[in-house]
């Protein structure tokens, strides 16, 4: 068949009878939305990197002093152990006040790097906060209770430094409860 008789022309481009190609714009407009959509997933990744990072850098300055803290603890508990013991032993005045002097200094030092003393006595007894040495049984309480601090316990912000050791009381069991 030919195109040139009368009547009879070629088919026009486009309508099916030419083999199927993928048009190039298409392809691009597809490889650039992929580029697109892996930059914005790498952007987020980004972001949450950054933000992890500076809640680390934060936690890091906020417990920074963590170890001096621990490493301290044990002497300001020697220093309040000979305040008590001084004026037993005849110290004179002035030197107990001294001491006394030293404690409070020691105490706001601590203070200032974020270190404070856990609530104990005549609290409820909490075991991520205590540390019970001794308990007793009584009538007259509902829940167990702390009765006596023996050594104090501290906290760094919001982390258990060292727990407090105390003495507990905790009600009277019934002999249905045995």
């Amino acid at each position: 068949m030919t195109t040139d008789e009368p009547g009879l022309e070629a088919p026009p481009a486009g309508t099916g009878t030419e083999p199927a190609e993928v048009a190039p714009e298409s392809a691009q407009a597809a490889e650039a939305a992929d580029r697109d959509a892996r930059y914005l997933r790498l952007a987020a990744d980004f972001e949450n990197f950054k933000r992890r990072k500076a809640q680390e850098i934060s936690d890091i300055r906020r417990y920074e002093s963590e170890e001096a803290a621990r490493a301290l603890l044990p002497v300001l508990d020697n220093l309040r152990r000979a305040v008590e013991h001084a004026s037993e032993a005849g110290a004179e005045e002035f030197f107990v006040s001294g001491l006394h002097l030293v404690v409070r200094e020691f105490e706001t030092a601590l203070e200032r790097l974020g270190v404070v003393p856990v609530p104990a006595e005549g609290e409820r007894f909490d075991p991520s906060l205590h540390e019970a040495i001794t308990a007793e049984e009584s009538d007259d309480v509902d829940e167990e209770t702390v009765i006596a601090e023996v050594l104090r316990g501290y906290k760094l912000h919001d982390r258990l430094l060292r727990p407090a050791m105390v003495r507990v009381v905790h009600p009277r069991s019934t002999p249905a409860e045995r």
